[in-house]
């Protein structure tokens, strides 16, 4: 499967936001948008769902017009973790997961054993299972975000879109987050787009990464291609070094100090 983008543009009435982006993203992979703030990365992923409307370009999913579809149909096949998610309700760990469900409901429709097992199983695969019934006002932060990742598996969706999934996160949750986000991609051959501002993260759990500057995009390709010590220093505007770490297996960037600028 392969959601694949063309010379996307989109402008708001005073700024342009994206310009001419084109990638491709693979099932089985996990594909990370990085990149300055303002460089347009969350609006990128908004446009990919339609939640806002594209100027120019084409979005297919294996080769089917995905800027055609309707928005239940959208719903139904794109996960969303957003940046944040505040639920001031108090429902439990199970209600949260079962909204999951709602793009596959009819308008009066109530769930059945088929929309509890889905939830029953997307709750196992993020270790949740056992906060069943636990109000979401009693989770931790890396308990939360769990949620909301089990709450977008819940809808079955062929295209799973994570915006700064570790930002809200202690290390060592942003750690277990990536690898689970990595599982989903391998184990369930979904496409897997994700955010992030964490440089490290993404050399280490993204197979390729598209980088973007001022809305366009600077470069795209393997991780440890794209996010060399020239490109950091063109698009961050910081001096880095790039070196392959045995122990891990992956590179890693050590970021040594800003560039002056005029």
């Amino acid at each position: 499967m392969q959601l694949s983008v063309s010379s996307l543009n989109f402008s708001f009435p005073t700024k342009v936001v994206l310009r001419d982006v084109s990638f491709s993203a693979h099932s089985g992979e996990v594909f990370g948008i990085v990149g300055p703030n303002g460089s347009g990365k969350t609006t990128l992923l908004r446009c990919l769902r339609l939640v806002l409307s594209p100027q120019g370009g084409a979005i297919t999913l294996d080769d089917e017009d995905v800027m055609t579809w309707d928005r239940s149909r959208i719903a139904r096949v794109f996960g969303v973790v957003p940046q944040s998610t505040t639920l001031t309700f108090p429902f439990s760990v199970f209600d949260v997961v079962m909204m999951g469900r709602i793009p596959h409901l009819g308008r009066f429709q109530r769930e059945g054993a088929h929309d509890i097992s889905i939830v029953r199983e997307s709750m196992k695969l993020t270790s949740i299972d056992h906060l069943f019934e636990r109000p979401i006002s009693q989770l931790s932060g890396g308990e939360l975000q769990r949620v909301i990742i089990a709450r977008a598996l819940a809808q079955e969706p062929r295209v799973l879109l994570l915006d700064e999934p570790t930002s809200q996160l202690d290390i060592n949750h942003q750690f277990e987050v990536m690898k689970l986000v990595r599982s989903f991609a391998i184990e369930h051959n979904m496409v897997v787009i994700i955010i992030s501002h964490n440089l490290n993260l993404s050399l280490r759990y993204c197979d390729r990464l598209l980088l973007l500057k001022d809305g366009g995009v600077h470069s795209c390709g393997a991780s440890d291609e794209v996010l060399t010590p020239d490109n950091i220093r063109e698009v961050y505007g910081v001096e880095a070094q790039l070196d392959y770490n045995k122990r891990i297996g992956a590179h890693q960037l050590t970021l040594i100090d800003a560039i002056e600028r005029d």
